[in-house]
């Protein structure tokens, strides 16, 4: 079994929660609104994560895989820290 490398794993993370954001869309916000204010702070967890664990090239490689803009970036971010 091949072990996951950091980037890999925080991938991951991010297309698991990305995916089921978009399920939640597709059913309507107001039906699981907590489900997606956690999911929303879990990817912001994964932001900083990343910035931490991750080089520059590689962070950078990490949001254009995931087609994350940096307003978006940092949007995940913000609702981590409630701004």
């Amino acid at each position: 079994m091949k072990k996951m490398n950091t980037f890999d794993s925080l991938q991951a993370l991010f297309l698991h929660d990305l995916q089921e954001l978009h399920q939640l869309r597709k059913r309507g916000w107001r039906a699981l609104s907590m489900t997606r204010v956690v999911k929303e702070e879990h990817l912001g967890r994964c932001c900083y994560l990343a910035e931490e664990f991750l080089s520059s090239e590689d962070l950078c490689t990490l949001k254009q895989d995931l087609e994350l803009d940096e307003q978006q970036w940092c949007a995940y971010k913000a609702k981590l820290t409630g701004q």
